[in-house]
């Protein structure tokens, strides 16, 4: 079965300033004799190679969030993300293709991209590869089997917290480590395939515009920490289970949960007072936040993939929610995931 290999390396997206004196280093590979300036390729963190070291995880990566301009048009704001990894692995070879500005860094198995309305002032995702990695299949959490998927669950979270520091240790603008880095799931996301986002806890963005981005972020429900999500995994009733998010009470945590600082608990009436709230407070990002209200279990009676995605139809359809598609549970994207989706 497809993974991350023991030999899986880390090959940071190169630019056009790769020469830029102000850049921030980045440990290299050492191969013999030689080192490698460009194309700097490291050992996958969740690799089990004993000679996977702290000397070869870089301790710091440039962050340099990209225009929204340069992000590829989609056919569908819904495939945004897996026509663009598809770009990417079409182009993977050509460094002078337009994709690799938008990409983060990559692995075998998955790439790690710049998110397009990002929500905070560091925002990445990171992506299993579909045809390289069996999370790659997946839309959401709610695909995830746990007789199939653990294992690799731990070593894309692995990944993707090693990414996170990496980012932390490039920060400038947080010294004092009051906006340490989050990563989590949407319990119900508004894009596919299965994403995991990486993020600063400052939210500070002009992309945040309603309640949805903030709650979707914030809520301690709705954004599922890996840790969490892992634990939950592990504790399948069953081998034929996969994971079930609380869609009908994921909606009231999105919609209807009050405006509050997820720092102090500080209530606010619109999302400008929200932000001048956020961009103040100085209490510390509480840990362990995360909790079960919306994860639970469900009989896997059809194989991952598409033939889920059927069978959620078809649950839809037998409950009277025919047509009530993701598009209208997130609202209009007008704006291309601005307004209504939580991207």
């Amino acid at each position: 079965m497809a993974g991350t290999s023991s030999a899986d390396p880390i090959v940071l997206s190169s630019d056009d300033n790769d020469d830029d004196e102000e850049e921030c280093e980045v440990a290299k590979v050492v191969e013999g004799s030689k080192s490698s300036k460009t194309k700097t390729r490291l050992k996958d963190p969740s690799s089990s190679d004993s000679s996977t070291t702290a000397a070869s995880v870089p301790t710091s990566i440039k962050y340099n969030h990209p225009p929204q301009d340069f992000f590829p048009a989609s056919a569908s704001f819904r495939t945004a993300l897996s026509e663009l990894i598809s770009s990417f692995e079409n182009n993977e070879t050509k460094k002078s293709h337009p994709v690799h500005r938008v990409v983060y860094c990559s692995t075998p198995s998955s790439v790690c991209i710049y998110d397009k309305y990002h929500k905070a002032r560091k925002h990445l995702l990171l992506i299993p590869r579909p045809d390289k990695s069996p999370l790659g299949k997946l839309s959401s959490i709610n695909d995830i089997i746990p007789s199939i998927h653990l294992q690799h669950l731990r070593s894309f979270h692995a990944l993707g917290r090693e990414i996170a520091s990496a980012v932390s240790g490039s920060c400038t603008d947080d010294k004092s480590g009051k906006y340490p880095m989050l990563c989590g799931y949407h319990a119900v996301p508004s894009l596919t395939p299965l994403h995991l986002h990486i993020i600063s806890s400052d939210f500070h963005s002009d992309c945040i515009k309603n309640k949805k981005h903030i709650n979707s972020f914030t809520d301690a429900s709705f954004f599922i920490s890996p840790d969490f999500l892992e634990r939950h995994v592990e504790s399948a009733p069953s081998a034929g289970m996969r994971v079930q998010a609380n869609a009908q009470r994921a909606t009231a945590i999105i919609n209807s949960t009050p405006f509050r600082c997820f720092r102090c608990g500080a209530p606010s009436g619109t999302v400008p007072q929200w932000k001048f709230h956020n961009s103040a407070c100085n209490a510390k990002v509480p840990e362990g936040r995360c909790n079960a209200s919306l994860l639970g279990w469900k009989s896997n009676s059809s194989s991952v993939g598409s033939a889920n995605v059927k069978k959620r139809r078809a649950d839809d359809e037998s409950s009277g929610n025919k047509g009530k598609d993701i598009r209208k549970f997130f609202g209009s994207n007008k704006g291309g995931g601005g307004e209504g989706s939580i991207y």
